[in-house]
């Protein structure tokens, strides 16, 4: 699949250039440019003055469809087109037909843009309905596909250092590798840390030291400790640093899931057999052979227990959090617990 960053300035480039298609599937895992992307053709199609009148956006779990395909074959207003988005189309429930009767034929004078979502926030795949599939047909037929994965290192580091420079910041490769291991590779994350950096320092270079003080040099290693801390035999250190973390507000309890998901989700790669060379993959590796397989598998069902119940309740996410560690840490799942919250 074509991806990265010179990917993505060509095809910002054919969007802003006109001759717009009907109908646009926004699909993959890099929500952040896919909302850039949606944003550069809303501008394109109806600048900002119509957006007000032209532009509407619906979810697929609570849309009207008869009224968003009358909107869809309705005369713009004050202008010669409209837009009409529809995000997270994968979760659509029998509202199928008629929406892909009319991609069949759309309405020349309405931009749909369908944003399909392939990872859920934990990086797992999600399984695509079979509609899903035949909507994606009919818009190669009659639109435009676009494709985003995540960005490799490299370009995210690139990235980092483009959006920064566009926002008054200079930012040098070492800062910018200092932020991802801040706040992870989340584009979002990473853009809300570099619209604070503008505001201190606009106009001027950053340093790693000056660059700390704006993130917190607490964010920068809280996490990593805990990470470094979550091993057999050792839970005083473990629920210590996760209530401070939680405590101090340095990441949410959601972001701690997301990020320990990810962290034996490579733990388990390499349980199974990844091979890799270098001092980071030996660094993974000296951390899986303190775990069974089995004990990895405990942490991530845990976990997703866990962010399936944060998802769904107001249920304290400090007491979910410190409960999925404390059954993780004794090897235990969470079964009891997952009936007493009332979910699954």
């Amino acid at each position: 699949m074509r991806t990265g960053i010179s990917y993505y300035k060509k095809v910002f480039s054919e969007i802003g250039s006109g001759g717009h298609s009907p109908l646009y599937m926004l699909k993959g895992e890099e929500t952040f440019i896919m909302e850039e992307m949606a944003e550069r053709l809303i501008a394109a199609v109806i600048g900002g003055d119509n957006r007000s009148f032209n532009l509407d956006v619906e979810y697929g779990s609570e849309i009207d469809m008869e009224r968003f395909l009358a909107t869809a074959c309705s005369f713009p207003f004050l202008g010669d087109k409209r837009v009409l988005i529809l995000k997270e189309a994968e979760k659509l429930k029998g509202k199928w037909k008629q929406l892909l009767e009319y991609c069949v034929r759309p309405a020349q004078s309405t931009v749909m843009i369908f944003f399909v979502n392939t990872h859920d926030e934990g990086g797992r795949k999600i399984h695509q309905p079979r509609d899903v599939q035949t909507l994606e047909k009919l818009i190669r037929s009659n639109g435009r596909v676009i494709e985003f994965e995540r960005l490799n290192k490299g370009d995210l580091l690139k990235w980092i250092i483009q959006k920064a420079s566009r926002s008054g910041v200079k930012l040098d490769h070492e800062a910018a590798l200092m932020l991802v291991g801040s706040v992870g590779d989340d584009l979002f994350s990473i853009q809300n840390e570099i619209d604070k950096l503008a505001l201190v320092y606009e106009g001027s270079g950053i340093s790693r030291d000056e660059l700390a003080g704006v993130i917190g040099n607490y964010r920068i290693n809280a996490v990593f400790d805990l990470v470094e801390s979550a091993i057999p035999g050792n839970e005083k250190e473990a629920l210590g640093l996760l209530s401070s973390i939680i405590t101090t507000g340095a990441e949410r309890p959601s972001a701690v899931v997301y990020l320990l998901i990810r962290h034996f989700l490579t733990l388990l790669k390499i349980k199974s057999g990844m091979r890799g060379g270098g001092y980071m993959h030996n660094q993974f590796k000296r951390k899986a052979d303190c775990f069974t397989t089995r004990g990895i598998l405990i942490w991530l069902e845990n976990l997703r227990v866990t962010e399936k119940i944060m998802k769904s309740t107001s249920f304290p996410e400090k007491l979910l959090l410190e409960s999925a560690f404390m059954h993780s840490m004794k090897g235990r799942m969470m079964d009891d617990f997952s009936k007493f919250s009332g979910i699954v």
